[in-house]
């Protein structure tokens, strides 16, 4: 151990309580003088007055002035800067001539990869990955008591070994303690042993937390099943993480307020999982926005807006009204009846929202207004609905099979079933070959398909003709899709 010789005055406020007074130096003069420090196999501690000498030394300005044999650790913070740098300095020249020991042979370690590999099944990538949370385990009795647990439960090999991949700290669960009361309770609620493992994977380390089943007590009604907890919850990691108190209950019962039901909350969560779990200012800022948006609170859109506003900021919402006013040619008040009746155009791109305008203007031949009233239309798939509908559409007029005055939204809204059973497959004797037209124009090769139904236009357009005539919608659609 290194000493360094340092005045009492400079460290009297940490030697006081120790020091002797002056009294017992006049009748004691040997304990002012004690002998400098005797070497010692003892380890030195750390308080102040441990390991301290002191011996008496003539002063030419006084009376002597008692130097201390302190430890340099101790000295340390009663020397001057200077004299501190020179002693760090000193002590790590000492420290790096200062022969190290060797370290002892380690015993033989876990392998914890090996273990993963063979005895949970995963891939070599996915246990290296699970290996780095499971550095500290010594021996293999918990995981394996783990494995015959989760086993034993109803889990098949595969759910397990998804579960260890998804979780790996699982496998440091006491059984008797977590995992094992978590289980029975999540089994009271209606869960099956095949949900559980999936609730092992979704929440991570919450699922051994304590509060963990009641959260998902919590949650439960407000979905309405177990399939659309799960759902919900693989979407929103977080769902069955935050803290019910301070973010879950009051989000919840804000949004009721503003005259969601419990029901709207739940399809809110499938459109916007991470609403509910932010910070209550923040929720309460979303539900300013979709007001200000044009939609009233209680209403039967606001849900829809309210789930926009909580993806997209103002910058966003700003940029992309601007796009339609270009494209369209809209007022203020024709952008609010759009995002009222359609709040979710504002979440499409900005060149979605411009291709599908100027489509449905430019090709189509509608009207703003029209579109306005019926702004969903701008949310659809051009290549895959729009254009191919109309194609149809188109072709139908022609033959003057339906109305020359046919409402295009009645024709582009239907579910892809209901079109093809009253636009598509009471024509095909009309119109042979409709059917594999459109199916190919919904791949986007409307283009390409020309040969394919050249026999069958040639016989309805112009049966007598060598040349081949083709239609006009093929041509829309070419100019389309190119």
């Amino acid at each position: 151990m290194t000493f360094v010789q340092i005045r009492a005055r400079d460290c009297w406020p940490a030697l006081r309580p120790v020091w002797p007074s002056a009294r017992a130096r006049q009748s004691h003069p040997a304990a002012a003088q004690p002998a400098p420090p005797a070497k010692s196999n003892k380890k030195s501690t750390r308080s102040g007055s441990a390991s301290c000498h002191a011996r008496l030394v003539p002063s030419p300005r006084g009376p002597a002035m008692p130097l201390l044999f302190l430890p340099a650790g101790a000295a340390a913070p009663f020397l001057p800067t200077r004299s501190r740098l020179r002693l760090t300095v000193t002590r790590a020249a000492a420290t790096g001539t200062t022969a190290t020991p060797a370290p002892a042979p380690a015993s033989a370690a876990f392998a914890v990869e090996e273990y993963l590999v063979a005895s949970c099944r995963l891939t070599p990538p996915q246990a290296l990955k699970a290996s780095k949370s499971l550095a500290h385990l010594k021996s293999a009795s918990n995981a394996d008591a783990v494995l015959a647990f989760l086993s034993d439960f109803g889990l098949s090999p595969r759910e397990v070994t998804a579960a260890v991949a998804s979780n790996p700290r699982v496998l440091c669960a006491r059984i008797d303690r977590s995992l094992a009361p978590i289980s029975a309770e999540l089994r009271a609620l209606g869960f099956s042993p095949s949900q559980i493992g999936r609730l092992v994977q979704i929440a991570g380390r919450y699922f051994l937390c304590r509060s963990f089943v009641s959260k998902v007590r919590f949650w439960l009604p407000l979905f309405g099943s177990h399939e659309r907890l799960l759902q919900a919850s693989d979407w929103n990691y977080w769902l069955l993480g935050s803290d019910l108190e301070k973010v879950v209950e009051p989000n919840v019962a804000f949004l009721k307020q503003c005259g969601l039901s419990a029901a709207d909350i739940a399809k809110l969560l499938v459109a916007a999982p991470r609403l509910v779990t932010m910070h209550p200012e923040y929720v309460q800022d979303a539900v300013k926005r979709a007001t200000q948006l044009g939609v009233a609170p209680g209403s039967q859109m606001f849900r829809h807006a309210l789930s926009t506003a909580g993806c997209i900021g103002q910058e966003k919402v700003d940029a992309k009204v601007a796009v339609l006013k270009e494209t369209l040619g809209w007022s203020q008040e024709e952008v609010n009846l759009a995002i009222s009746k359609a709040p979710r155009i504002l979440v499409a791109s900005e060149e979605r929202l411009r291709r599908n305008a100027e489509f449905l203007l430019n090709v189509v031949g509608l009207p703003p207004q029209y579109i306005a009233r019926r702004s969903v239309l701008l949310m659809y798939s051009l290549e895959r609905r729009m254009v191919p509908r109309h194609l149809v559409l188109t072709a139908l007029k022609e033959k003057g099979l339906v109305e020359q005055d046919r409402c295009f939204f009645n024709v582009v809204a239907p579910t892809e079933e209901k079109f093809l059973e009253k636009f598509v497959a009471p024509y095909e004797e009309s119109i042979p070959g409709l059917a594999d037209a459109y199916e190919y124009a919904c791949m986007g090769k409307a283009h390409d398909t020309t040969e394919l139904t050249a026999k069958s236009i040639r016989e309805v357009t112009e049966p007598t003709s060598p040349r081949v005539q083709r239609p006009e919608w093929f041509k829309i659609t070419r100019l389309s899709l190119l």
